[in-house]
């Protein structure tokens, strides 16, 4: 009982940050006048200004390479990303930098970030959040690893026979 108690718990409190950090991720992106999944790109880009594909961009979000390609061209457009190759046609190896105007748009986004972590993290000891990032770390990959098994259909199975 306290198993379930725990996971009706942790899902609920996980699909409440969801939540939040998507409704403030709303707010900030129309000032900014991007959506969620630009900001999440030009955040990589700021981190890698080497340049990253739109193939390294689609799996760093777990998103699909057809979502990339139709919204990358609006980033190409507002004058925040760039390439270095030549050709009509983009192609997914191609690295994606940040212009000046992506990089003054990333150094926003870095600043909300940073604020937004102090805010919500202000009472928590640093120590608690190395542990709270390790663990919550951990769960995802479980999770990610159960996805990828038949581990639940197995309980299923078993719960149905019984």
């Amino acid at each position: 009982m306290l198993e379930q108690q725990r996971f009706e718990e942790f899902s609920s409190l996980i699909s409440g940050i969801h939540g939040n950090i998507q409704k403030l991720k709303a707010r900030y992106t129309t000032q900014l006048g991007l959506k969620g999944v630009h900001v999440f790109w030009i955040y990589l880009l700021r981190t890698h200004p080497e340049g990253l594909s739109a193939s390294q961009l689609a799996a760093a979000e777990g998103s699909s390479r057809s979502l990339v390609s139709r919204e990358i061209d609006y980033l190409f457009d507002r004058g925040i990303i760039f390439t270095e190759e030549a050709g009509d046609k983009r192609r997914y190896g191609w690295k994606l930098k940040l212009t000046d105007e992506g990089r003054k748009i990333s150094n926003i986004i870095a600043a909300v970030v940073a604020d937004i972590q102090k805010t919500v993290s202000h009472e928590i000891p640093e120590e608690d959040l190395i542990v709270f990032y390790r663990t919550l770390e951990t769960l995802a990959n479980s999770f990610a690893n159960l996805e990828q098994h038949n581990d639940i259909q197995e309980v299923i199975d078993q719960c149905q026979s019984s």
